[in-house]
Formats: structure tokens, C-alpha cells, sequence
């Protein structure tokens, strides 16, 4: 029997449900703001002027730009949520430190007061990533600097600048500034070239053709739609360990990979097969320019077009209606990345730049101190080099907005990472097919 995407779909918002929450089917990014527009005793206006009582409400998807908050909860109340069901706020039991006095009492912010700050620090600080509206399960997601703090502090990390005797911070020198531009620049025609290594190792390994057309590399589409064949489930399987030997090999082109101890070098390997199993497969779809294909890493491709089955027919160990059941969801999740990036006409330079951003972004929170430092100076140094790769060819109102618009591609690439992994869990869990036990692994978080 068939399985309807709408079957898996949150009542609300429409995206991928997790499960019933205060006893109505729905994603975790609508549970969170149930909860907490319920617990906080949150009232909202609605941005288009409906009223509580008018039939009309404005449209709540997760693909809305911006959901009007208002008739988001009326909708979650639509839909079964139960406001009895929302436990309270929790009672503070610690002592506030908000008044001068309680200030004066605590020696961290005594001491802070007290020492002049003579550094300016770009450290990446905690933050909820969130997308369209939708709340991030993840609270430990380290926030991306924006250009203006990029380009007036200096070189990520703590950085000490010159400082006048009337206590202001002397702004670094143009050389400086061409100095840290150009490092910046460095770094991400290093992942660069390594980018068009690897599309040139996929023409070799999964293309049929002359010798002369598989070598060479450049940075268009590693495949043509005569490459391209449908997926077969087993396949790709089977090519699971060359496409983590990719990533490996893309990790390890990163000059102070080799620095990082061993764990750290085994979670950001994790992390990266995570993001770059999505990502890889999403730009090479936009490079092929057919929407009714979702192509692969492996050149297999499967239709996006409801009444066509290319890849996703029966085999051996995994029939259609389990492949839909299990992959439709993330199907949706993950042509919603293709859209914006298709939207964004996305450059090769801009593809590259956005995958290492993801990579190190959402490592930091999983590795040691010290590695956190290196990986900072790092995204501090991509977004320098991003920004600054549009001086070449945006005025500076374009510039900003397409720098925003790469980075908010990030939380839509973390949300669908979470549902890759519950999803994944759920086959393991159910036993519905065979995974590779190195991608088991790495799922589970085992080192």
C-alpha cells in the first residue's frame, strides 16, 4: 500500500513531522513555539490584520518566507494542540545579579569592570539557527560574524589592536588589511581547487566515456544527462565508503586538519559526511539545470515527479513503498535547498564557500577548546573571503544581501541534516534495509 506525503506532514506548517506533540502531529520547530508562546504567555498581532475570530488566516508553511506568528498559534490550537498540556516555567532557585549591588558581589563581573578592554574579540557565540521561523533543535549552533565585523575587526579570534591614548582602537592599516584579505583568499581557493579534484575522481569513477573527457578538472557539472541513469538503492550503498574517502580527502587539504587530536579529527570527519552527503548531491542537481531529477553523487538520479518511479522501483532489499516512506520526507526537505539555490543562481565559488562554512560552523560546538579556536579563525577567515569575492562583481547593496542570503541557507541545511539523522535511526532502529556499517557509525556518534 502507497504512503502519502501528507501522512508524514506536521498538521501546522506542513513540514516533516517528528511525532504527536501536545497530542497533535507535528515538527519540532512548531512544538517549540507552541511551548513557548504557551508557557511564556505569549500574545501575538496578526501581520496582515486577521482577528482571533475571522475564518481567514494567513498561510502557515515551512516554506514561507515569514510566518505570521499570530495565526501560527491559532493554527497549532486548530490542529488539537492542548495549552494544557505545556508544562510551566520552571521557578528561578539561583540569585539574580542584575542589581549594582549584586554586581559588586560577584567577582566575574567585578573583575570585568575593572580590566579595560584592550581586545576585540570575534569569538562565535551560541545561538539558535533557525529558518523561515522555525526554531533549531540544536541550541549549540555557533553564529556566523557578519561583514562589517569581519572587515573593521581583523583576523578572527582574539586579535590585540593599537590603542590611543584617549582609550579608542586604532582600525588596522590598509596593508593589514590587504595582508588578512589575501590569506582569506588563500584558504578558500584551496577548497577550490580541491572541489574540482574530486568532481574530476567522479567523471573517473562513475562515468563511462573517452579517457580525455573524464580528466581534467574545471567547475562545471562532474556529469551530462547522458551520464546520469536512474538510482538503484543498492548501488549507492555500496559506493557509501568512496564518497566518505572524498570527504576525507576534502577534509585533509585543510592546512591544520593534521593539528587537530584525534577525536576532533574523527567528529569533524562526522560532521562533514553529515553536510556534504546533502550537500554535494543538491548542487550537482542545480548544475544539471532539470528539476525532475535529484541527482547523486554517484550519477544515479531519482524522479521528483509524483507519477514517475525512475529510482525509486522495487528491489532486493528495499521495496518502493519503504523507499518513499522513508525518503519522500527528506525528497521535500532537500528540494526546498535546490529551489533557493536555483533562486540564488549559485556560483561554483559561492557553492564552495557555503559547504565550508557548514562544515566548520557546525563542528565547533563538538570539539576541544582548542580546535574550536583554530576552526573560528577559519569561518571568520571564509566569510572575509566570501564577502570579499563580491567586490569583484556586486555593488555593495548586492553584495550584502547575497552574503545574508548564502548564510541563511545554512539553518534550511541544518534542519534537514536533523531529519536525515532521525530518519536514518528509524531504518536502523525498524530494520526496513541494510545501511553500510561506517555510515552507522558515524550516526550513532562512535569514534
Amino acid at each position: 500500500m502507497g504512503h502519502s506525503r501528507e501522512e508524514y506532514q506536521c498538521r501546522v506548517c506542513s513540514a516533516h513531522a517528528t511525532g504527536f506533540h501536545f497530542e497533535a502531529q507535528s515538527c519540532s520547530a512548531c512544538c517549540a513555539f507552541f511551548r513557548r508562546a504557551v508557557s511564556l504567555n505569549r500574545s501575538y498581532k496578526c501581520m496582515n490584520g486577521y482577528s482571533v475570530s475571522s475564518v481567514e488566516m494567513c498561510p502557515i508553511s515551512y516554506q514561507e518566507q515569514k510566518i505570521c506568528r499570530a495565526c501560527r498559534l491559532r493554527k497549532c490550537i486548530t490542529v488539537g494542540m492542548k495549552k494544557s498540556s505545556v508544562q510551566g516555567p520552571k521557578p528561578q532557585k539561583t540569585r539574580s545579579y542584575t542589581t549594582d549591588s549584586g554586581l559588586r558581589r560577584n567577582k566575574r563581573f567585578r573583575l570585568a569592570k575593572s580590566t579595560p578592554n584592550l581586545f576585540i574579540s570575534t569569538s562565535l557565540t551560541s545561538s539558535n539557527v533557525t529558518d523561515n521561523g522555525h526554531d533549531s533543535a540544536d541550541n549549540n549552533d555557533p553564529e556566523i560574524p557578519t561583514p562589517e565585523t569581519i572587515l573593521s575587526n581583523g583576523e578572527c579570534g582574539e586579535k590585540c589592536l593599537t590603542t590611543d591614548q584617549d582609550g579608542t582602537s586604532a582600525q588596522p592599516t590598509a596593508p593589514s588589511m590587504d595582508r588578512m584579505r589575501k590569506n582569506s583568499d588563500n584558504l578558500l581557493s584551496i577548497f577550490i581547487d580541491e572541489e574540482m579534484r574530486i568532481a574530476e575522481r567522479r567523471r573517473i569513477m562513475f562515468c563511462d566515456g573517452p579517457v580525455g573527457s573524464l580528466l581534467g578538472t574545471s567547475k562545471a557539472c562532474p556529469f551530462t544527462a547522458a551520464d546520469i541513469k536512474p538510482l538503484r538503492f543498492r548501488d549507492f550503498r555500496k559506493s557509501i565508503r568512496t564518497h566518505i574517502l572524498l570527504i576525507y580527502e576534502w577534509l585533509r587539504v585543510w592546512p591544520q586538519f593534521s593539528d587537530l587530536c584525534h577525536d576532533d579529527k574523527i567528529t569533524f570527519l562526522r560532521k562533514c559526511v553529515l553536510y556534504h552527503t546533502i550537500l554535494d548531491p543538491c548542487y550537482i542537481t542545480v548544475q544539471m539545470r532539470d528539476p525532475t531529477k535529484f541527482v547523486l553523487q554517484n550519477g544515479g538520479y531519482i524522479s521528483t515527479v509524483s507519477d514517475c518511479d525512475d529510482g525509486w522501483h522495487d528491489e532486493k532489499e528495499i521495496s518502493r513503498d519503504i523507499k518513499k516512506r522513508i525518503y519522500l520526507p527528506l525528497l521535500d526537505r532537500v528540494m526546498h535547498i535546490i529551489t533557493q539555490m536555483a533562486k540564488l543562481e549559485l556560483t561554483f565559488e559561492e557553492f564552495v564557500a557555503l559547504k565550508a562554512l557548514v562544515s566548520f560552523q557546525f563542528t565547533i560546538p563538538d570539539v576541544s577548546k582548542a580546535s574550536q579556536l583554530k576552526m573560528k579563525k577559519e569561518l571568520g577567515d571564509l566569510c572575509r573571503a566570501l564577502y570579499g569575492h563580491y567586490f569583484e562583481t556586486e555593488n555593495e547593496m548586492d553584495r550584502a544581501e547575497r552574503f545574508g542570503n548564502i548564510i541563511l541557507l545554512t539553518s534550511t541545511i541544518f534542519d534537514t541534516a536533523t531529519n536525515f539523522v532521525e530518519s536514518h535511526h528509524q531504518v536502523q532502529f525498524f530494520d526496513l534495509w541494510q545501511l553500510d556499517s561506517l555510515l552507522l557509525q558515524f550516526l550513532k556518534k562512535m569514534n
